[in-house]
């Protein structure tokens, strides 16, 4: 059975206490990475929360004044939902217990870091942490070599190399979009040739991040601490495909434009160098359901995100939000068009992306005139949102 828990560590407090708050998935190296900071603090008072879904394994010998209230049960959740309030309640309890100058707060492998970074920014109803504390930096730690192969997993990998634990799920791409700095790990289990291919797709995921490559976490303490970079509404605002949308916008409705986004004179980006791309498809006639539907169900092994909005025939006043990470696809209403024009944006980022066929294949999806005023159309997508 897993166990969910807040494991305090005190590296024997001032007012607006830094926080950072580390994400990754399982095994990527988010604990190394906090028993590093304890080894290496810069002379930092650092304090450190840890809701793993596992054991807790953070070095023994680095707990100071270590107790019995040291370790704290939290079963049958994780911060970024059901247990938000805990989080809040224990960060308070801790500043109002103990001295620090700095919280490290340690995500479970299944976090999502928005929830996270909102509870400890603007705190729960009544409970508020923004009078005493500060979100200075968010963390992604993610595996190199489980990213790679998530993503090209017909690959010829070296021998000595283990199998991947974890496939790539839309948590990790949300870890991904969503942060300041991003350790790039383990990166001694990748080519080169590949590792800069990796590199190139996050960088087209999340421009924004500082990008780090690292072996066994090992990483300078003032890249993650103290840095000021945390922006709430710039992470969400700069996600690649948000970006990619935007930068689009201008050409929505022509079917035939140029999505290649390429000038004549430009250095080429890594991300082009090494096969990177996205494109926006856009569309103002809505997709026949059960088409659209078999389609989104047919992974692509070389898109590596698609996001955005489509509108379908069976229910014209409804938006269909797409997001898709990887094998892994999720479709459902979000909401209703009102006074906007309907209309499908879709943003597709991965490699060697042949966009003309892409494109091809989605227009085959496309109702026609008679589809479009059929009734009573099967439709495969939930209706929760309606």
């Amino acid at each position: 059975m897993h166990r969910h828990e807040f494991l305090y560590i005190m590296h024997e407090s001032v007012e607006d206490i830094p926080i950072t708050v580390i994400c990754g998935p399982l095994g990527a190296g988010k604990t190394t990475l906090v028993n590093r900071l304890l080894k290496n603090s810069g002379e930092r008072r650092i304090a450190v929360i840890v809701n793993d879904m596992g054991e807790v394994n953070i070095d023994a010998e680095l707990v100071e004044d270590e107790t019995e209230e040291g370790v704290i049960d939290l079963s049958n959740g994780c911060i970024c939902c059901r247990l938000q309030e805990d989080l809040v309640t224990e960060v308070t309890r801790l500043a109002d217990q103990r001295s620090f100058d700095h919280l490290v707060v340690e995500a479970s492998g299944i976090s999502e870091p928005i929830p996270i970074a909102r509870s400890l920014t603007v705190g729960l109803e009544e409970k508020s942490l923004s009078d005493r504390f500060d979100l200075d930096t968010t963390v992604s730690v993610i595996d190199a070599y489980g990213f790679w192969k998530a993503f090209d997993p017909e690959e010829s990998l070296p021998d000595s190399v283990p199998g991947p634990k974890r496939p790539l799920t839309e948590v990790l791409v949300d870890q991904i979009e969503f942060c300041d700095v991003l350790l790039l790990n383990k990166c001694d289990m990748v080519p080169e040739k590949a590792l800069n291919a990796v590199e190139a797709a996050i960088e087209e995921l999340q421009p924004r991040a500082e990008i780090h490559r690292t072996r066994y976490s090992q990483i300078n303490p003032n890249d993650v601490l103290d840095t000021g970079l945390f922006d709430f509404e710039e992470a969400k605002r700069q996600q690649g495909w948000k970006r990619a949308l935007a930068n689009g916008q201008d050409k929505a409705g022509n079917e035939n434009h140029d999505h290649s986004h390429k000038h004549s004179g430009e250095a080429v980006s890594a991300a082009t160098a090494h096969g990177v791309e996205s494109f926006v498809y856009y569309r103002d006639r809505p997709f026949y359901p059960t088409r659209f539907n078999s389609w989104l169900d047919e992974w692509r092994g070389n898109i590596i995100r698609a996001k955005g909005f489509a509108w379908i025939s069976s229910r014209p006043g409804t938006v269909l939000g797409i997001s898709q990470a990887g094998p892994e696809v999720q479709a459902g209403p979000i909401g209703r068009w009102g006074d906007d024009e309907p209309m499908t944006r879709l943003v597709f980022i991965g490699r060697d992306l042949n966009e003309v066929d892409l494109t091809a294949e989605l227009d085959d999806c496309l109702a026609t005139a008679e589809e479009q005023a059929a009734e009573d159309l099967e439709d495969p997508f939930p209706r929760n949102s309606d």
